[in-house]
């Protein structure tokens, strides 16, 4: 950590960053439960007289982990702006 403005500078651009990704994260994980969470239920089986096997619940489940997991690891990507 230097003691100058630059790091500050930076890190408030790490900190937006990080808050932007997170609440990206947020809204991706709300839809995703908003949409699968009834199929889940099964809102689907008297139109199709069919449930959502577990198995396809659990992959489903992983998938979206899965996704907000690389989301939160593309801040490895962060780059210090240029002042």
């Amino acid at each position: 950590m230097r003691s100058s403005l630059h790091s500050l500078l930076t890190f408030l651009d790490v900190s937006r960053v990080v808050f932007r990704r997170i609440k990206l994260n947020f809204v991706w994980a709300s839809m995703y439960n908003v949409v699968c969470i009834p199929i889940a239920a099964g809102i689907l089986y008297p139109a199709v007289d069919r449930g959502l096997p577990p198995v396809v619940a659990g992959l489903l489940m992983i998938a979206s982990s899965l996704t907000v997991m690389v989301s939160s690891l593309s801040l490895k990507l962060y780059r210090e702006p240029k002042y």
